[in-house]
């Protein structure tokens, strides 16, 4: 019988309210997830102030243009994403088991057969994590009034929605790329096969590629190939077409100039490489940079895969939007709740990390 997995929490939550201000830094900020330099204007902060001040004066020359935050998440172009299905508690979806089935030599028998294959199928159902993403935004009455007065290019609402959703952004690509809570994302899935990448050429402060020949290189992301293709019977629907790498990786990968080539190596690999060849040019390769990856597997990771919802998903039930507005007579004002729902990553065709599954991991070793 097929065996059901059922994890044993189905349900998390996440409240920003029920975080102290102090401590919601090191769960949204740029700073704090990604990078050592915190991006300008992107914080943890009031949408604005008591009383508008910094928007109305009489002695004071008002430009209409708003300069607001410059906040950029990457998950959308790496992961396809389902929306909508309304609030659940998970996202449940089933793979397909074949036992018994017949090979080369199983399905040849004679005239006096005493053996006849069997086949056999089954269903697994897997379960994903949905979280629950919850903001309140408090508008005082009187500071509605006052809104009356100003003339800008957006209304407050647009501005405080804006910064809601430009959380949402972060909180999403912290839960698809790395997990949160005790979970794991893209970068850092437990059913992946991770290979390493011998890169003891490298010396000093040399870090990647660093160290290595260009042919070297080149030989590395062909190996790929050859992996899925050998493992796979020369399978070339589940070749990989992106590589996402360390931001250290696509740096040296672009600096790279060579007599051989007529543009930098990295367009050389996305222009000539096994998988293109194999699959009769229908497999064109992508190689982004991550930071994310920087830190992974200790010394950076190479994540590949075949962007497709089929290989990679990640759902959103309930997209973050406006769920209601109600006057709040003890705090005199109008409360508006945010509310959204994002699941962990899926990734059906990586079932063990001792298996070649779609999505593989290529750690470099120093």
């Amino acid at each position: 019988m097929a065996e059901i997995f059922t994890p044993s929490t189905i349900e998390k939550n996440f409240f920003v309210d029920s975080i102290a201000p102090e401590n919601r830094g090191t769960t949204l900020s740029v700073n704090k997830m990604y990078r050592g330099i915190k991006v300008p204007g992107v914080h943890d902060a009031k949408v604005h102030d008591t009383n508008f001040a910094f928007l109305t004066t009489t002695l004071a020359k008002l430009h209409n243009t708003l300069y607001e935050p410059k906040h950029y998440t990457t998950y959308a172009n790496d992961i396809p994403i389902d929306v909508g299905g309304g609030f659940v508690d998970y996202v449940s979806y089933y793979t397909v088991d074949w036992a018994g089935i017949m090979n080369e030599f199983r399905n040849v028998v004679g005239n006096n057969a005493n053996y006849i294959p069997r086949v056999n199928a089954g269903l697994n159902q897997k379960k994903v994590n949905v979280f629950t993403f919850e903001v309140a935004y408090d508008l005082r009455f009187i500071e509605l009034e006052k809104m009356k007065k100003l003339t800008l290019q957006k209304s407050i609402q647009d501005i405080y929605q804006n910064a809601i959703v430009a959380g949402w952004d972060l909180f999403v690509q912290k839960v698809a790329y790395l997990g949160i809570s005790g979970g794991t994302g893209l970068f850092n899935d437990a059913n992946v096969l991770t290979t390493t990448i011998d890169n003891s050429s490298a010396s000093g402060s040399d870090v990647g590629f660093q160290g290595m020949t260009d042919a070297a290189v080149v030989a590395f992301f062909n190996g790929v190939f050859e992996t899925y293709l050998l493992n796979s019977n020369m399978n070339i629907t589940i070749l990989p077409d992106t590589f996402l790498v360390p931001t250290f990786v696509g740096a040296d990968l672009t600096s790279r100039f060579s007599s051989l080539y007529t543009s930098t190596l990295r367009k050389f690999i996305i222009d000539h490489n096994l998988g293109l060849d194999e699959s009769d040019g229908n497999v064109k390769i992508t190689i982004a940079s991550r930071p994310a990856l920087n830190s992974c597997g200790s010394h950076g990771r190479i994540v590949a895969y075949k962007k497709e919802k089929e290989f990679v998903r990640l759902d959103m039930p309930y997209p973050m939007q406006h769920y209601i507005t109600l006057p709040n007579i003890e705090k005199m004002s109008y409360t508006s709740a945010f509310v959204g729902q994002v699941s962990e990553i899926q990734l059906p065709y990586n079932a063990s990390s001792t298996e070649l599954g779609v999505v593989t991991y290529w750690d470099f070793t120093k």
